[in-house]
């Protein structure tokens, strides 16, 4: 089960954070880097930052791959910046972890984990050349620990909305703005335009 949608707020995310690193399965790296910097590794839930670049990362389970590839990203000419380029963490056996979070007080967003299977990086192996040979990576052991993270969270849940787990401070945020209409990437207090209600 590569991918995992599931519902929680900043304290849910915190905890998520720790059981990445108490698996012992995982390196941790930046999504993308602050502009003008290089990529970052974490060794502790409390080095990753609480902004946006804290809440996409990108998890290499060890030992399963080649070193995860950064990329550099040249900012266009036109746009005015000391620092005009960041990296980006790729690599085709990592683990995506993108936290979504609250959009304001009416909406909550999925949080998400995901990666790659063998098949799909074949099939675009050849588009993205500098990242090497899907082959390289030990696909197994990459679904095996997506799959373990997974059960963790889902065990975390203390209900469901659909079929996404709801973690416990995300639960008490859904309630408390009376959030109950799911559709796009979350859950809403108001229903989408059209939709039925009943």
């Amino acid at each position: 089960m590569p991918n995992l949608d599931f519902y929680a707020v900043d304290e849910d995310w915190s905890d998520v954070l720790e059981v990445v690193f108490e698996l012992g399965l995982f390196r941790v790296f930046e999504s993308y880097s602050e502009p003008g910097h290089e990529l970052r590794e974490f060794s502790a839930a409390v080095e990753i930052p609480d902004n946006l670049l804290g809440r996409h990362l990108m998890l290499f389970v060890a030992g399963a791959g080649p070193e995860p590839f950064a990329r550099r990203i040249d900012f266009a000419s036109d746009v005015v910046s000391d620092n005009p380029f960041r990296y980006t963490c790729e690599g085709w056996g990592l683990i995506q972890l993108h936290y979504g979070g609250p959009w304001g007080d009416h909406e909550l967003r999925w949080t998400h984990t995901n990666h790659n299977t063998a098949k799909r990086a074949a099939v675009w192996s050849a588009t993205l050349p500098r990242l090497g040979e899907p082959a390289a990576w030990d696909w197994a052991a990459i679904a095996k620990a997506s799959s373990r993270l997974n059960r963790v969270i889902q065990r975390k849940a203390v209900g469901k909305i659909g079929s996404h787990p709801v973690l416990p401070y995300a639960q008490r945020f859904i309630a408390d703005g009376g959030l109950q209409y799911e559709y796009g990437m979350g859950v809403h207090a108001t229903p989408a335009a059209g939709m039925s209600i009943g």
